[in-house]
């Protein structure tokens, strides 16, 4: 069924959510403009979108006057904070820029040329021509008769482009050259200039013949294509003399799914209804679709329209078929499915080399994390070389997050889409550290581990106690130390019941009303029975949502090696002090009464041989408590007092020492992490430091 129709043709795609988009090239088009009245020696700038396939590129510049012409001024940025004079200056440009053409070049079309083949600049020219020569439905010209007429003049060049496509010479002519990354693979077609080390850079004589085009009056320009787009903005600019704008083209978000199934229509169903007139009912939304599709894609319209794309085609095939949540999940958990949504990616995972697959597993643990990275930042290669770690999230076919905080500061965010997960996971079986990251990543929703101070902290414990307990719990110092405090540990011999806890963690979400406040809580004895019930039957560790308003962080079950019915339900708090005060008793204490006493009175009293334990994991320890526990790890277990609670029976409270939070994350780690954490509670990856986040990788692969 995949191979029917092309996915592009299946439904009447309308673009939505590019208002931000179309703000950006419209005002480096006016700031062209502007420059170009200044007089000839000017910089240019040009629009840029960088970007892997799927993320509304090409879609965006073919559609682009049409969106500038739909969002009328609020298209040019500024037009409010400007005096009247300037204010009519930018009104006439955009009334001009409505009324402009627009030629649409795929540089895939790209080819040596006669009369001049190797020449770079001809062949740009010749396929110029071209391209307005086909959308004006004219024959293909005779390139020794368009060399004899042209040369390599920009003049005589533009002059034959606006005959053809017959538009008078004060109209405003829009070039989008899309498809710009086919320059890497042209090395051997073109005589390229070479620099002063003997490299080529074929991007730079690429953006200098645009730069000698710039010149031309009421000509612009917009460039996309997936290539390493900082890289090529730092040598463009000082060698070509050229400023390239990036374009964020960022994913979209529900509201803009919702908007774009309600406008797009297709033609496989008698009327062309709306694509959620067709997908939805009564008894399921639009906007439950525009959820699934948006956990499913990361909102990557590319993947979003192939997404649709096949449930329509299966629609179209399957009589009185009804989509439902479950029907949804059961279609597109197929890999069939997952193949035909990604079909245009090569198969590049598939034959990583380890020091890529060491570098997909620092940028799984940016997107699982949420870490914003700076456009600038680099990530080491090998002992020489460097790479921007904006243009390495491209090379590896991930996508970027474009985020703006509340200083206007911007940065970016690792995307990786549920449906890619998928792709990647073929390729690499054999990696298992990769998988485990990869399999939690696609459990959580979007927005799981966004905005807490210690989710790094509290993912990097979940992991390694993943890692100890399902692998060879013998040989951890996690283990070794548990059984030194804990005899009932000891005695149980513990170990997780399965291999089968593939996404070891989940996020547990619940809500209630206090004092008209919401807020999190396992307060409830129906919250708690239920989240019980859930973690007692599934072989997971979960971490809950908002871990902030609950107690404790982590949530798991270890059964005994020798008898089944043992079972320790364990808890963990974990509290990430930055700053000089620790953790206090009655923080300790506060602790152990939220997580212990409802644990005895509504699950242990039923189950006498089941058991739990709180284990207090602290990034620093208040003075006096640190003291009153010799600076040592100590075991609470029942019966014990601590100071006015009592451990309940078959509870056990774990407060492990500084030195063995150090051991059991690794000193540098932690060190690293307190001080990224001490100013800021949501860190980029410069806080943190890329090397840190390398070394959190070599740590976790070591217990693999």
């Amino acid at each position: 069924m995949s191979s029917e129709l092309e996915a592009e043709s299946v439904y009447d795609m309308v673009v939505v959510d590019r208002e931000q988009d179309v703000g950006v090239v419209t005002l480096q088009l006016f700031r062209l403009y502007t420059l170009r009245k200044l007089g000839r020696h000017f910089k240019p700038v040009i629009p840029f979108g960088p970007h892997l396939f799927g993320s509304g590129k090409t879609k965006f510049v073919q559609s682009y006057l049409e969106l500038v012409n739909n969002m009328g001024e609020s298209a040019l940025i500024g037009l409010d904070y400007v005096g009247e004079s300037e204010k009519a200056n930018r009104r006439g440009f955009l009334e001009k820029l409505k009324r402009a053409s627009l030629l649409f070049v795929d540089l895939r079309e790209l080819e040596p040329t006669d009369p001049k083949e190797r020449n770079l600049e001809w062949a740009v020219y010749y396929l110029l021509i071209k391209v307005a020569c086909l959308q004006s439905g004219l024959p293909q010209p005779d390139p020794d008769e368009c060399f004899k007429e042209l040369k390599l003049r920009t003049d005589a060049l533009v002059q034959k482009i606006r005959s053809i496509l017959n538009i008078p010479s004060d109209q405003y002519l829009l070039l989008a050259f899309d498809e710009v990354g086919v320059l890497d693979e042209s090395l051997d077609e073109f005589h390229f200039k070479r620099t002063n080390d003997g490299r080529v850079r074929p991007y730079n004589d690429f953006f200098g013949i645009i730069r000698e085009l710039c010149k031309e009056p009421d000509l612009f320009f917009i460039v996309v294509g997936k290539s390493e787009g900082l890289n090529i903005y730092n040598y463009v600019a000082s060698v070509s003399r050229v400023q390239l704008v990036f374009i964020p083209l960022s994913p979209l978000e529900n509201h803009s799914i919702v908007e774009h199934l309600e406008k797009s229509s297709s033609f496989l169903f008698p009327g062309s209804p709306k694509v959620s007139e067709i997908l939805c009912h009564e008894d399921f939304s639009t906007s439950e679709l525009a959820e699934l599709l948006l956990e499913l894609t990361g909102g990557v319209p590319g993947l979003l329209v192939r997404a649709i794309s096949y449930l329509l085609l299966y629609k179209s095939s399957i009589s009185n078929f009804s989509l439902s949540k479950e029907t949804f999940l059961i279609i597109m958990n197929d890999l069939s499915v997952t193949n035909y949504c990604v079909a245009p990616f090569l198969p590049r995972l598939i034959s990583l080399s380890e020091q890529r697959k060491r570098l997909l597993r620092m940028l799984t643990l940016l997107s699982l994390y949420r870490i914003r990275f700076d456009f600038d930042e680099t990530v080491q290669m090998s002992s020489n070389s460097d790479v921007f770690l904006f243009d390495l999230v491209t090379d590896m076919c991930l996508y970027r997050r474009l985020v703006i905080d509340p200083y206007r500061n911007e940065r970016c965010e690792v995307l990786i889409p549920r449906l890619l997960i998928e792709y990647i996971n073929q390729g690499l079986k054999d990696d298992r550290l990769e998988w485990l990251l990869l399999q939690t990543l696609k459990s959580q929703f979007m927005e799981f581990f966004y905005e807490s101070k210690c989710r790094i902290f509290e993912g990097l414990i979940a992991t390694l106690f993943y890692l100890h307990f399902s692998r060879r719990p013998t040989n951890s110092s996690m283990f070794s130390t548990l059984g030194q405090l804990s005899r009932v540990w000891n005695e149980m011999n513990l170990q997780f019941s399965s291999e089968s806890a593939a996404y070891y963690m989940k996020s547990i979400h619940n809500t209630r009303t206090v004092s008209g406040t919401e807020r999190m809580t396992f307060g409830s004895n129906d919250e708690w029975e239920r989240i019980v019930k859930e973690m007692l039957e599934l072989e997971k560790i979960y971490i809950p949502f908002h871990s902030t308003f609950h107690s404790p962080e982590i949530l798991f079950k270890l059964h005994g090696r020798t008898n089944e019915k043992n079972l320790m339900i364990v808890g963990i708090a974990c509290k990430g002090r930055w700053s000089r005060n620790g953790i206090r008793w009655n923080e300790i204490l506060e602790e152990a009464h939220k997580f212990l006493k409802p644990v005895h009175d509504q699950v242990l009293t039923s189950h006498p041989t089941w058991h739990c334990m709180l284990i207090i994991m602290s990034t620093q320890l208040a003075t006096n408590v640190s003291e009153d526990l010799n600076h040592s790890s100590r075991c609470y277990s029942s019966g014990d007092s601590v100071e006015d609670f009592v451990i309940p029976h078959n509870c056990e409270l774990v407060i492990l020492s500084e030195a063995d939070v150090e051991n059991f994350i690794g000193k540098d780690i932690l060190s690293n992490l307190r001080n990224a954490f001490k100013s800021v509670d949501n860190p980029h990856s410069r806080n943190i430091g890329i090397s840190t986040l390398q070394e959190i990788v070599l740590s976790l692969s070591k217990n693999i």
